[in-house]
C-alpha cells in the first residue's frame, strides 16, 4: 500500500485531488532541481522536460520500478546517461556507485517498502554502522528521502547509480 501523506495545504485547495491526501503538487519529487539542472543549463528544452518527466500516482501501487528521468533522456537520445551522471555528481557532490558491481544486501532492501522503492526508483543496498546506503538516479527527490527515512532506523547516505542498473537491481530485489 502506498504511503499516505497528510494534507498540509490551504483549505481553499482541499477540493483538488483526494481530500486529505497528497496530489502531485503536494510533494517534492525533485522536479524543480532536475529542471534547473537540465533546462537552465540548456541540455534539453522545457518542452522535452515536461514531456519526459514521470508523473507519479500515489494512490497506485507500482508493479514495476519507475524508469528514472535520466534513463528516459538517455533512451530518447536527448542526453547520454554518462553526461547526466557526470552533471549530477558534480552538482550534488554525491558518490557514484555502479550498482551492478556491488553485492546488494537483498534482505536489507526487502525490509523497506516495495512501493516506495519502485515508485521513486531507490534501492537501500547496504548498511554501515547506523547508516543505510541507498542508490538513486534522482538525488533531488525529497519525497523519496522522507518516505525512506520513515522506514529507516538510521541515517541515509545517498549514492548515484546508473538508471538501467538501478531498475535491474530493483526488479531482482522485489520480484
Amino acid at each position: 500500500m502506498p504511503a499516505e501523506i497528510e494534507y498540509t495545504g490551504k483549505d481553499s485547495d482541499r477540493g483538488k485531488g483526494r481530500p486529505g491526501k497528497a496530489t502531485a503538487q503536494d510533494f517534492d519529487d525533485g522536479r524543480q532541481g532536475m529542471h534547473k539542472l537540465f533546462v537552465e543549463s540548456k541540455l534539453i528544452s522545457a518542452t522535452d522536460f515536461d514531456i519526459y518527466w514521470p508523473s507519479v500516482d500515489l494512490s497506485e501501487s507500482p508493479s514495476q520500478p519507475m524508469e528514472p528521468f535520466i534513463g528516459v533522456l538517455a533512451a530518447k537520445a536527448l542526453v547520454p546517461a554518462d553526461q547526466s551522471r557526470k552533471l549530477l555528481c558534480e552538482k550534488t557532490r554525491l558518490g557514484y556507485l555502479p550498482i551492478d558491481k556491488y553485492d546488494v544486501d537483498m534482505e536489507l532492501a526487502r525490509k523497506y517498502p516495495k512501493d516506495v522503492c519502485r515508485r521513486w526508483c531507490v534501492l537501500p543496498f547496504d548498511s554501515l554502522s547506523k547508516a543505510v546506503l541507498v542508490a538513486t538516479a534522482n538525488p533531488f527527490n525529497k519525497q523519496a528521502a522522507r518516505e525512506l527515512e520513515q522506514a529507516a532506523s538510521g541515517r541515509i547516505v545517498w549514492y548515484l547509480s546508473p538508471p538501467a542498473e538501478l531498475v535491474k537491481a530493483l526488479k531482482k530485489s522485489f520480484r
